[in-house]
């Protein structure tokens, strides 16, 4: 005989899950918006490892309640199909949650990142740096990003459906906490990518979410006042293949999403530049003669440009000399160098071509291309991450600055 509702401890891990995967998700954004050499960014490192470390506390708990609890059925006016598939989003998202500090810890090994908890010590390493590794751990810990937000949507569509169907929400089709992370988790998400580049928009997307989901919920509350639909008591056998099978491929869907936003690969494609082992900068190799050229003094506007924009070109390049190639090549007397020639570096057959064809990285042309690199270069993995920078005034500041880190004979 089904049990009518979730057992006081399935409704304690769910929402603890609840709370912690929204407070370790806003964490995620403070860190990957932070400055990069800043002196918060290790803190906000320190207490996402910790939250993160919790949180996979509670999903085992959660996880293993899962099974006593495959004879609940479904509250009362929601079809079995529904509330099956309302269980096996949550139970992917669970487990895309309990592999994420796994792959996340390995990221940081690999970068050669301290692991600390908070305030208690650094986890000792067990890697050194691994450019590799950290290639394939840093896509997919982004990528368990992305298909947790496609499993949020489906969720959210999911809830739409349910109620202009039935006139049953979150509460109802998904199991405890679950329909409130992914309310929260998707409004979030709505503001994180309004306010990439400042905070203005962020209030209106958020209302328009907020009023286009309450409009949704309106329209289901008046269809269904007064209408009670019959509700087919038995869960049929296409509906227990399809549901996990479709939840499944939802979540490697997502798995697409940093490569088609960031356009990154979990290993490198396309063709290595040449150079001595341990190689990866172009003063270091003595048929890349370095260009001679002066910085000008840094002024307010560049100081904001700094802040705002050219913090992300330091988040996938390094600057100083041999430093490691991270997403971008290391950039190290960049200027007057061929295109796709940075010691090491594994290019895109486009940016190759681009160096064997002629492209060198002047004023003119690293103007040229931060204003579109995917325009202006079809084929590259390059991309702004805080958008094209088509303003001649903030391409100059971002190459006075280029000057000033990359050039040693560049003026401090």
């Amino acid at each position: 005989m089904p049990q009518n509702r979730y057992g006081v401890q399935s409704q304690l891990a769910g929402w603890l899950v609840a709370l912690l995967y929204l407070a370790h998700q806003q964490l995620t954004v403070l860190l990957a918006r932070s400055d990069r050499f800043g002196p918060l960014r290790e803190d906000y490192r320190g207490w996402h490892y910790l939250l993160g470390s919790v949180l996979l506390g509670a999903i085992i708990w959660r996880l293993l309640l899962w099974r006593r609890e495959a004879d609940v059925a479904p509250v009362a006016g929601v079809t079995p199909a529904l509330h099956n598939w309302g269980r096996w989003l949550a139970l992917v998202a669970y487990v895309l949650i309990l592999a994420a500090p796994f792959v996340g810890i390995i990221y940081a090994w690999a970068d050669d990142l301290k692991v600390h908890l908070g305030p208690l010590p650094a986890l000792p390493s067990l890697m050194g740096r691994d450019r590799d590794v950290w290639m394939f751990t840093g896509y997919f810990h982004s990528g368990l990003g992305f298909m947790l937000l496609v499993l949020n949507l489906a969720a959210i569509v999911t809830t739409a459906y349910a109620l202009l169907r039935h006139g049953k929400g979150l509460l109802a089709i998904f199991p405890p906490g679950y329909g409130v992370q992914i309310f929260i988790g998707v409004a979030s998400t709505v503001y994180a990518f309004t306010t990439f580049r400042s905070p203005e928009p962020g209030p209106r997307a958020l209302a328009i979410f907020g009023g286009v989901c309450a409009l949704v919920w309106l329209i289901g509350w008046l269809i269904h006042r007064k209408r009670h639909p019959a509700i087919k008591p038995q869960l049929g056998g296409f509906s227990r293949v399809a549901a996990p099978v479709a939840a499944i491929s939802l979540a490697a869907l997502g798995a697409y999403g940093p490569h088609a936003l960031f356009k990154v690969t979990p290993w490198p494609m396309g063709e290595k530049a040449s150079g001595p082992p341990g190689v990866t900068s172009h003063l270091a190799v003595a048929d890349h003669p370095a260009a001679r050229v002066m910085a000008s003094a840094p002024t307010p506007f560049e100081n904001q440009v700094r802040d705002e924009t050219y913090k992300w070109c330091r988040f996938c390049h390094t600057v100083e000399k041999n430093g490691p190639h991270l997403v971008g090549p290391n950039l190290h007397h960049i200027f007057g160098q061929r295109a796709g020639t940075v010691p090491g570096f594994t290019y895109t057959t486009a940016m190759a071509d681009a160096g064997r064809k002629g492209l060198v990285w002047t004023d003119e042309r690293i103007a040229w291309f931060i204003a579109d690199p995917q325009k202006h270069l079809p084929g590259t993995s390059m991309i702004v991450s805080s958008g094209p920078i088509p303003d001649p005034a903030v391409q100059k500041a971002v190459i006075n600055l280029l000057r000033r880190e990359t050039m040693a004979d560049a003026a401090p």
